[in-house]
C-alpha cells in the first residue's frame, strides 16, 4: 500500500521481483495520495496491478481495496516500508499448507541494521491492555515457527478460506490495532498465528506516519481503548480505564510535554476523548482528526 512514499514502493517492488520466483499477482493499492503515482509504478513494475483510491481508506481500508482485486488462494499484507532480501513468500505458504489449524504466518522482521524487530506478539493484559513484541534472537533456535498472539501488519499471509471465514478488515479503526482485531477473530476460531523466522525481512517502520507524530499519538490512543471496548466486557474493561487514565495516560503526556510535543499530547487525550464521547453517546470533544473518525 502506497502514501506519499513512492519512492519506497518502488524499493519494495524492486526487491520483491529481484529476489521472489513465487508465482504472484502483486496489487499496489494507492491510498489517496496527493500525486497519482500510477504512471511512475507502471512504467518500472508494468506487470503490477495500480489500485488508486481517490481518497485515504486508512490501513484497513486500503488492504480491503486489495482484497477485492485479488484472485489468489492465499493473501499476503506487506507494508511498503519493507524490503525483500530472500525468498520468503513460499516458506510463509509452506506453513499453512502444512498445518490447516494455523490461521495466519508471519516472517520475521529485522532493522535495516539488521537487528531483530519482531519474532511475535505475547497476548494483551486484559487488565491493562498492554502487550510486548518479542525480538528474543535465541526464542527460535530449537523450531523454526514461533507462536504469536497477534499478526503484524508490517507483513503477513492468511489463505483465501480463512478470509471468507472472518471477513474484512475493520475500518473502523483507521490506523493502528486493524490486524490485532483481525488476529483476534482469527483466534477465536481456534487458529493459531505463528512466526516463521527462516523468513527474514526488512522493515524500514514509520515511513509514513513517522515515529512520533500528532497523527500517530491520537490513533495509538483512540484505537488501544477501541479494541479494548471490542474485545473485553466485564470488571477488566473497568480495572483498564482506571488504569490506562489514571496510569498509563499521565506517563505518555508527560513523556510528550518533556520532549516539548504539546500537539502531540493534546492528541493524545483527543483519542481518550474520542471513546468517552462513543461510549456515553455526548459530545465531549471537537477535534480536528474527525473527519477521519467513522464506526
Amino acid at each position: 500500500m502506497n502514501y506519499n512514499n513512492t519512492q519506497v514502493t518502488l524499493e519494495l517492488l524492486s526487491s520483491l521481483f529481484a529476489h521472489e520466483t513465487y508465482p504472484l499477482e502483486v496489487i499496489v493499492v494507492d491510498n489517496g495520495s496527493f500525486e497519482n503515482p500510477e504512471k511512475e509504478i507502471n512504467s518500472r513494475f508494468p506487470q503490477v496491478r495500480f489500485v488508486r483510491s481517490e481518497r485515504n481508506l486508512g490501513f484497513a481500508g486500503g488492504n480491503n481495496l486489495g482484497i477485492r482485486q485479488a484472485s489468489g488462494e492465499y493473501l499476503f499484507f506487506i507494508n511498503n516500508d519493507t524490503e525483500f532480501v530472500i525468498p520468503i513468500i513460499s516458506r510463509l505458504v509452506h506453513v499453512l499448507k502444512q498445518d490447516p489449524k494455523i490461521g495466519a504466518v508471519c516472517p520475521m522482521l529485522v532493522y535495516p541494521s539488521g537487528n531483530i524487530q519482531f519474532t511475535g506478539f505475547t497476548p494483551i493484559n486484559r487488565w491493562t491492555g498492554r502487550n510486548k513484541c518479542m525480538t528474543d534472537s535465541t526464542i527460535y533456535s530449537s523450531s523454526p515457527l514461533i507462536k504469536s498472539s497477534f499478526a503484524h501488519g508490517a507483513a503477513f499471509l492468511i489463505s483465501r478460506q480463512l478470509f471468507d471465514q472472518i471477513g474484512w478488515m475493520p475500518e473502523n479503526y483507521f490506523l493502528y490495532f486493524e490486524e490485532f482485531d483481525w488476529s483476534a477473530k482469527i483466534t477465536s476460531l481456534n487458529y493459531s498465528i505463528v512466526v516463521q523466522t527462516d523468513a527474514k525481512l526488512i522493515h524500514k517502520e514509520s515511513q509514513t506516519t513517522g515515529k512520533a507524530s500528532e497523527l500517530k499519538s491520537y490513533f495509538m490512543s483512540r484505537n488501544r481503548l477501541l479494541f479494548m471496548r471490542r474485545n473485553f466486557g466485564g470488571p477488566s474493561i473497568l480495572f483498564f480505564w482506571i488504569y490506562f487514565l489514571l496510569v498509563a495516560s499521565p506517563i505518555h503526556l508527560w513523556r510528550h510535554l518533556m520532549l516539548g510535543q504539546w500537539n502531540c499530547a493534546l492528541a493524545h487525550l483527543a483519542g481518550i476523548f474520542w471513546n468517552i464521547r462513543c461510549s456515553t453517546g455526548s459530545l465531549l470533544l471537537g477535534y480536528k482528526y474527525n473527519h477521519l473518525n467513522r464506526l
